[in-house]
């Protein structure tokens, strides 16, 4: 049962509940959204026969960051639900018929409190009157429907983005927010090819702290070269759990990786070598379904991640600290 008053410090408690047990109308705003949220939101809306609102805003530079899924828009779009943006919207309130909640949280598995390292947020139940001006005022906002169309358009705006000139002073080159803040400027470099690569086994985080190497198949050489940025995912497990970016053109069958792979290396003979970028002091459960990506085509040696889905998952990675 839901109380009026309650603060709330996760606030996916109260939102699912919410939904589950109501057949009223449903009003979200939230600058972030995350895929994973957004996905499991469209599969409650596909069973529901009553209208649902999210209130958004199409920033290139948060979805650049990781903290906005076009994909996750996507596919509330196809559920149903009527997304509209609003240009200059901070805040973050869940109305779902005659109940709402207000509080600091964004639809992020991290803001909602689902995620395995998740944000310190606090939020409060309304009583029904101040559901009722709450949801006045979100209607007052100047707002604009997004469509398919306009979402294709985001991607390019996205793709766009300038990589600001220069890096991070010297001094934090060794600092974690500073790792990823490189990291994330450099995704935005149109001379990088962003993939995504399967490796067999469990993770193996210590092999990747270091200088390292992959191998792809023998049917031709891969298009894999110096620069390119690879998250790279744990065939057994399916966990995508470090960044590192690629040192050497492709190489065919390198003693060193002949003698360390041994039979498994007339397999996969082609060698790129590599360098850690982010690698987290433990896995983080981060699935290519959680970045809206299926895994379909890893078994071919590696696919192309769009830069929204490289930072959704540089984004998640970092929530874990770095060693």
């Amino acid at each position: 049962m839901i109380t009026e008053g309650t603060v709330h410090a996760k606030a996916a408690d109260w939102l699912f509940a919410a939904l589950e047990e109501s057949d009223e109308d449903v009003v979200l705003a939230s600058p972030y959204l995350s895929y994973v949220v957004a996905r499991d939101l469209a599969e409650v809306a596909e069973r529901s026969n009553v209208a649902w609102r999210l209130y958004t805003r199409l920033d290139p530079m948060a979805a650049a960051g990781g903290f906005l899924s076009a994909e996750g828009l996507r596919k509330l779009i196809g559920a149903g639900v009527s997304v509209r943006h609003v240009e200059r919207l901070h805040a973050k309130a869940f109305l779902v018929g005659r109940r709402g909640f207000l509080g600091s949280a964004n639809l992020t598995s991290a803001g909602l409190g689902n995620a395995e390292a998740s944000n310190d947020e606090l939020g409060a139940e309304l009583m029904p009157a101040q559901v009722e001006s709450v949801r006045q005022a979100m209607g007052a906002w100047t707002s604009s429907e997004v469509t398919a169309h306009h979402l294709a358009e985001f991607h390019q705006q996205v793709r766009r983005l300038v990589r600001p000139i220069g890096t991070v002073r010297d001094d934090q080159a060794g600092f974690g927010p500073a790792i990823v803040e490189q990291l994330l400027l450099d995704i935005r470099d149109p001379g990088r090819r962003l993939l995504l690569k399967q490796e067999y086994g469990e993770p193996s985080l210590e092999q990747w702290r270091s200088a390292w190497f992959f191998g792809s198949p023998k049917k031709s050489e891969p298009r894999i070269k110096p620069g390119d940025l690879v998250l790279i995912c744990a065939k057994q497990t399916k966990d995508c759990y470090v960044v590192v970016e690629v040192t050497s053109v492709p190489e065919y069958l390198p003693t060193d990786y002949a003698d360390q792979r041994g039979d498994e290396a007339e397999r996969w003979p082609w060698v790129n070598r590599t360098k850690p970028r982010l690698v987290p002091s433990r896995v983080l459960h981060f699935k290519p379904g959680d970045m809206g990506r299926s895994s379909q085509g890893l078994q071919n040696g590696h696919i192309v991640l769009s830069i929204e889905q490289f930072a959704e998952a540089v984004n998640a990675l970092s929530r874990i600290p770095t060693t």
